[in-house]
């Protein structure tokens, strides 16, 4: 099979939406929750650079670390209590483990998994209540940032 030079065919024939997802907490039962945004799935390496002597005209750059950005997590305010109860764990530092495995799950038009972020020993790093505003009709949304230890991406 011929390749394609097309740049829009490359990526398939019909790119996914990123608006269709829900997320998974280990050891929080069969919580999937739905959340109205994720952001935060960021990996950065840092970069340090050797200056060879004799060799003037370049420097070398070489891999370093690897941060991992905080996860931020915004649902609709509902009856369910975990996140909270969660983030109330760490603060009060009550025992119990505070750190979980999540899942990111990304689907298509028929709800089947395409995509699939699972991020390592994750812990609330802070929450945030809604803004409440009696002239608004927007949801009641809270906010969860969570610390982590990696992203792995699989298909």
């Amino acid at each position: 099979m011929a390749q394609r030079s097309d740049p829009i065919e490359s990526y398939g024939a019909d790119p996914i939406g990123g608006f269709n997802f829900y997320v998974e907490v280990d050891g929080a039962g069969d919580i999937r929750a739905r959340f109205t945004e994720v952001s935060g799935l960021k990996g950065e390496v840092e970069e340090f650079e050797i200056k060879e002597g004799g060799l003037n005209t370049r420097t070398h750059k070489l891999p370093g670390r690897v941060t991992w950005g905080p996860i931020t997590l915004k649902k609709g305010l509902g009856d369910e209590t975990f996140f909270n109860e969660w983030f109330d764990k760490v603060v009060n530092n009550t025992s119990g483990q505070v750190r979980k495995n999540i899942k990111i799950l990304l689907l298509d038009r028929e709800m089947e998994t395409v995509r699939t972020w699972d991020i390592a020993n994750a812990w609330p790093k802070s929450w945030e209540a809604p803004n409440l505003n009696s002239g608004s009709s927007e949801l009641a949304l809270e906010t969860l940032v969570l610390n982590h230890e990696g992203v792995t991406e699989s298909k």
